[in-house]
């Protein structure tokens, strides 16, 4: 039988997979229930005859970096060696955000399917993928079809805080031995992944005195001066959106950086009677292809230190809590071909390339390990937010693509 007609007849399986995947709750933070989700694609892995190793983080380098060492860090690695020349490294992510709010079908994490739809957290982004691609390895190995490249999968932790210490952790310790990479995200349905946003997070502390509301002039309200330094940070966002700043990616789309402030805001002050002596809020600078993470972070930088200059009395700190760099592949390139070529093979359209805006671990592939990357996954709907849903037949038309990919050399 043709792997792309068993993926049809066997679709069932593949939702149970996912169904049970989105039942286990990897929300981070903190990192719940990693273990039993690295477990559970585990045996998978092993039921499909590929190799496995699961690799923990050193609860060291997970204080290190901010992370709760109570909830490990795992990553898993598996491999399907057929004697190619080369190795194709599919990565996917397995932890989700929080789930908040009142879902129509159930709770986030009850992943019934209605009306051909499936729903639940982490349904699109990107349990999913993992659904769709380990139905394709299953496709191949059921019909006794031999893909063109040796594959090796990962499925890693903490992407949703960064990924350090998933992908970034992998490619950092050497243990991917591949040639090129698919991330199974950043691009869907009749669209090629070519890149991403960079991403620059910032946590600035403005540090004022406590004192008794009674007599505030004997303190420093840090509250104050933090709505006077966000106030003087307003003409940044004009500077952004200026033409000269746009980026254009492959679908003609035109887009400018832009900064948000506040997505965090807090303070030291708990009673109505106190002047609070500490306020903190962060930054969330998005870097488009065509600048560099460490200009942005230097013109941020300088506009705070402008700002803070017309706020008497202030005293602040500003350290870095996230920094990603944007990256883009070579259209040209024969990764990013190949892909396309499935994709037209299986969706029946025209195809193109896209640039995300978000980002996503390809970076740690091209940036950090050197290699042609590329990312293509399911395409999911209302991810990150309540009644996060995937339609059953992308997961079907994704497993295919990639079982199509996987039999055609690059």
């Amino acid at each position: 039988m043709d792997p792309l007609a068993y993926i049809e007849r066997n679709q069932a399986r593949m939702v149970e997979r996912l169904q049970h995947m989105v039942r286990l709750p990897t929300t981070n933070p903190p990192g719940r229930n990693y273990q039993e989700m690295v477990g559970w694609l585990s045996r998978c892995c092993t039921e499909l005859g590929m190799k496995v190793a699961i690799h923990r983080v050193a609860d060291s380098t997970v204080e290190a970096e901010g992370a709760d060492p109570s909830f490990p860090r795992l990553n898993l690695l598996a491999r399907w060696d057929v004697g190619a020349p080369r190795t194709v490294h599919f990565n996917a992510h397995y932890d989700v955000v929080p789930a908040a709010g009142n879902w129509r079908m159930g709770g986030a994490f009850e992943a019934k399917v209605s009306a051909g739809w499936l729903y639940g957290r982490g349904s699109g982004d990107m349990k999913g993928s993992i659904a769709a691609l380990l139905a394709a390895i299953e496709a191949l190995v059921m019909t006794r079809s031999t893909p063109a490249f040796n594959m090796e999968c990962s499925f890693t932790a903490d992407e949703e805080t960064g990924g350090r210490l998933g992908a970034g952790h992998i490619v950092r310790e050497g243990l991917v031995n591949a040639d090129y990479a698919v991330v199974c995200e950043g691009a869907s349905a009749t669209k090629v992944g070519l890149g991403h946003n960079g991403v620059l997070w910032l946590e600035v502390r403005i540090r004022g005195k406590s004192a008794h509301a009674s007599s505030p002039d004997q303190g420093v309200n840090a509250f104050e001066a933090m709505a006077g330094l966000v106030h003087y940070l307003r003409p940044l966002k004009k500077g952004l959106a200026a033409s000269s700043r746009r980026y254009r990616d492959f679908t003609g789309q035109v887009r400018n950086p832009t900064v948000n402030i506040g997505g965090v805001f807090k303070g030291s002050g708990q009673k109505v009677n106190t002047v609070p002596g500490d306020a903190i809020f962060t930054v969330d600078r998005r870097i488009p292809p065509n600048e560099s993470l460490a200009h942005a972070e230097a013109e941020l930088r300088r506009a705070i230190g402008k700002a803070a200059d017309r706020v008497p009395r202030i005293r602040y700190t500003v350290r870095p809590i996230l920094k990603i760099d944007p990256c883009v592949m070579d259209a040209e390139h024969a990764l990013p071909r190949a892909l396309a070529r499935s994709v037209r093979h299986v969706r029946r359209g025209a195809t193109g390339f896209r640039v995300t805006a978000g980002f996503t671990d390809l970076h740690y592939f091209i940036e950090d390990g050197g290699m042609p990357g590329i990312g293509y996954g399911v395409g999911g709907q209302r991810v990150h937010g309540t009644d996060e849903r995937v339609r059953v037949r992308e997961l079907v038309q994704t497993a295919r693509t990639y079982a199509h990919f996987m039999l055609r050399d690059i």
